[in-house]
């Protein structure tokens, strides 16, 4: 199970958890001034003195992260009064954050987003490799397959007649014999990269090596392989996870916003947008896309007799049930309303969130299903 799997999970568990829960992201990259000389630690204490957390789980939860020697960028750490203690460390920096109630899970929801599984192909006419990358790591789940090596054959042959090589025609031979293995190898890892992506869960493929032949292995893809390439890199074929893992970053960065961009044009276009419309909208399950900025601010009403949102805040009684609301962040509304009723979540980061989402759309906008 990669970890993308695992933090998806937990999310997926954590969601339907009553609280309270001691939700805690901190920031431990040391590449960060701050972070050095434990000054992570001095963050934490300080954090779980101002959020109310009972002194026992927060000794229990200092002692956890003192013993720790950080080698990631962000951990993440959810704990209640009773059994539930779970830690985890991520290669991606989040906001940090220390929160007591309900379990704080939108930071999950935006780095499973923000930071999506993408299947990486990194072939040329002798190689094929294929990479698994999310929330800032990768592996590679196949060995590195080599079933044609043309560069055994021989470029000119010997006549049985004559001791001198021959080319032309056998020259062309021997070319059309390799661009013919080439093209089969292709065929067979097509297939091979369908499965692999149904296996992983993958949306979103890279297509890496020569450009000459990135172009012709996506030209004998399955469509609905092909469909899911995102990108085209130039990447060796005998590069380390590492390097593949730079230029992936590279690339995800471009190909989220563009996606961002896209979306926000289509809501633009015929979307619902605001947050009045856009929760009316999802809550009556018409929305199959919510797109939200990050940070999601802001508060609303909760009704738990009916699982529904009210955004006046003066709204005691609830309009639906005529019992009692209660303060919920608008985040967690929305993940969970969506949740519910099936739509997905875009989030929308950096000038996009504050121009179009926040700015232009008032905050929130959602594609409709009809």
């Amino acid at each position: 199970m990669t970890e993308a799997d695992t933090i998806q999970l937990l999310r997926d568990r954590l969601t339907r958890h009553p609280g309270p829960v001691l939700s805690v992201y901190l920031s431990t990259n040391n590449a960060i001034p701050e972070n050095q000389k434990g000054g992570y630690l001095l963050r934490l204490k300080e954090g779980l003195k101002n959020s109310g957390v009972p002194k026992a789980l927060a000794r229990r939860v200092l002692e956890a992260v003192e013993g720790e020697r950080p080698k990631a960028r962000t951990m993440i750490l959810f704990a209640d009064e009773d059994d539930l203690f779970e830690a985890y460390r991520l290669q991606i920096d989040l906001p940090e954050s220390i929160r007591w109630g309900d379990p704080f899970v939108a930071p999950l929801f935006m780095a499973l987003d923000e930071y999506e599984r993408y299947g990486v192909v990194l072939l040329d006419g002798e190689k094929f490799r294929f990479f698994v990358a999310s929330l800032g790591d990768i592996e590679e789940p196949l060995d590195a397959s080599n079933p044609v090596v043309t560069s055994d054959w021989r470029e000119l042959t010997i006549s049985p007649s004559s001791q001198t090589p021959r080319g032309g025609a056998d020259r062309d031979s021997f070319d059309d014999r390799v661009e013919e293995h080439v093209h089969r190898f292709y065929n067979e890892m097509g297939e091979t990269t369908r499965k692999l992506i149904g296996q992983h869960n993958i949306r979103r493929l890279i297509l890496a090596g020569p450009r000459e032949r990135t172009a012709g292995f996506r030209r004998t893809l399955p469509q609905d392989v092909e469909k899911r390439v995102v990108a085209d890199a130039s990447i060796p074929t005998d590069a380390s996870e590492s390097e593949v893992l730079e230029r992936l970053s590279q690339l995800r960065e471009q190909i989220e916003r563009e996606h961002e961009e896209r979306m926000l044009d289509e809501a633009r276009e015929k979307g619902v947008r605001g947050l009045d419309a856009t929760l009316s909208a999802l809550q009556e399950g018409q929305l199959y896309v919510l797109l939200m900025p990050w940070p999601v601010e802001g508060e609303v009403r909760w009704d738990d007799a009916t699982g529904m949102a009210v955004t006046d805040l003066s709204r005691e009684r609830s309009p639906y049930s005529g019992g009692p609301t209660r303060v919920r962040p608008l985040a967690d509304v929305l993940l969970e309303l969506a949740e519910k009723r099936g739509a997905r979540v875009e989030f929308v980061r950096g000038e996009a969130a504050e121009e179009v989402l926040r700015g232009e759309f008032g905050g929130l906008a959602g594609l409709r299903r009809f």
